[in-house]
């Protein structure tokens, strides 16, 4: 917060399981909602302003102005959440309850214009097989 106050540009990121096993960016808007709030109080930081370091932030950090938000002109890359379930029943607000109930199984990711998950499964790949062989690699790095 003291960092956007300051008019420092702030973007969020995921490198890998270096940093974030799920390679989940949603873990980290919603990681840096808390530690917002952890630090200056409930009201230094909205679950939309979160939402924000995720995706203009972003593309402000990187100088970019052909992605971070959904307009024409722009890269088509954006996922969709399904919002029926039952850890929605009771929220007011959308937005804020995606983040904040999360992390959520992407049911819909688009990148580039081209469908990369469709009904929460990989489009171009075998997940299991991806798990199987990511199985069999870390067991053989966990005994060097």
């Amino acid at each position: 917060r003291d960092l956007l106050d300051a008019g420092v540009r702030v973007g969020l990121g995921v490198d890998g399981t270096a940093s974030n096993e799920r390679s989940d960016l949603f873990l980290e808007v919603k990681n840096a909602l808390f530690v917002a709030r952890g630090r200056g109080g409930p009201g230094a930081m909205t679950a939309r302003d979160a939402l924000r370091l995720g995706t203009r932030g972003g593309a402000s950090v990187l100088k970019r102005d052909d992605i971070g938000s959904l307009e024409p002109g722009k890269r088509a890359d954006f996922a969709v959440w399904r919002t029926d379930g039952l850890e929605f029943g009771g929220a007011d607000d959308l937005v804020a309850n995606l983040v904040l109930s999360g992390p959520h199984r992407v049911e819909r990711l688009v990148v580039g214009g081209e469908d990369v998950v469709r009904d929460g499964r990989l489009v171009n790949a075998d997940e299991e097989e991806i798990a199987r062989e990511h199985r069999k690699e870390a067991d053989r790095l966990w005994r060097k």
